[in-house]
């Protein structure tokens, strides 16, 4: 089943206002720490994927050199839903949709806008991405800092893994969760439709 377009897409006058003027204070920003240009980018891509009526969250991977190879975003109920479409689980997909053999993550880096959640997390363990940076941290809700622990087996596959915040900007960090809670509101309204 799926979500008839003016209704995914719909995004109320005041969350895409609100969405507009965070995107404009994220284009105005000046860099200062280290990973603040690639925040900004998982933040724009947050941005769009709000603005199409999705959850607002962004991701990007980085190659060992630091360059830019996936961006994309939460694509969970526009343009059609897919309930597996997260922006991590998005970008992953593109990247081994783009490698035959699955292609190789070792070195490179996740970056997205919000703590990945527990299913991300289990993705990204699986994807063997030896770093995974978030803008803003899902404190006690997400998949790392949340109150549930791997099991043994996902523990395992994790020792070799890095997770941790980006070393970001803390405005950076105050405008991803803000971009994230504009939008959730109105996605769980859609999802709760989905129900009755």
């Amino acid at each position: 089943m799926s979500i008839p377009p003016d209704e995914s897409g719909a995004v109320p006058d005041e969350t895409r206002s609100q969405l507009v003027g965070l995107r404009d204070r994220v284009e105005a920003f000046v860099d200062i720490r280290p990973h603040d240009a690639i925040a900004r980018g998982a933040i724009r891509e947050a941005i769009e994927g709000g603005l199409e009526g999705n959850a607002a969250v962004g991701c990007l991977i980085l190659d060992p050199d630091g360059q830019v190879l996936v961006s994309d975003r939460n694509r969970m109920l526009a343009p059609t839903f897919r309930s597996d479409l997260h922006a991590e689980m998005s970008a992953i997909n593109i990247y081994e949709d783009s490698h035959p053999d699955g292609g190789d993550l070792r070195e490179h880096t996740l970056i997205t806008s919000l703590e990945p959640c527990e299913m991300c997390t289990i993705r990204i363990i699986n994807s063997a991405v030896t770093t995974t940076l978030w803008v803003a941290s899902d404190l006690g809700k997400g998949g790392i800092t949340g109150p549930n622990s791997l099991a043994p087996h996902w523990a395992r596959l994790a020792e070799p893994l890095a997770f941790g915040q980006a070393d970001c900007s803390e405005e950076l960090s105050d405008i991803s969760l803000k971009v994230f809670t504009t939008t959730i509101g109105g996605v769980v309204e859609k999802m709760m439709a989905r129900r009755t």
